[in-house]
């Protein structure tokens, strides 16, 4: 949890940082847009090579990280 915080806490900060000097040069639209591309980049990156551990032992996940590898 304490890397996922504090991930989340650099892009809300970055984002803040930046974000009117974007709009400024680019406009509303194109910030907003390539804040979704991102965004859905990053789904379909969890979506794909994250693995599901819910409902699994420790066990079970060792094993199907080691099959890949």
């Amino acid at each position: 949890m304490g890397f996922s915080f504090s991930t989340h806490w650099v892009c809300n900060f970055v984002v803040g940082l930046f974000f009117l000097e974007l709009v400024d040069k680019f406009g509303v639209a194109p910030v907003y847009a390539s804040f979704g591309a991102i965004s859905l980049l990053a789904a379909t990156f969890a979506y794909y090579f994250i693995v599901e551990t819910k409902g699994r032992s420790l066990e079970e996940i060792e094993r199907s990280l080691n099959l890949k590898a």
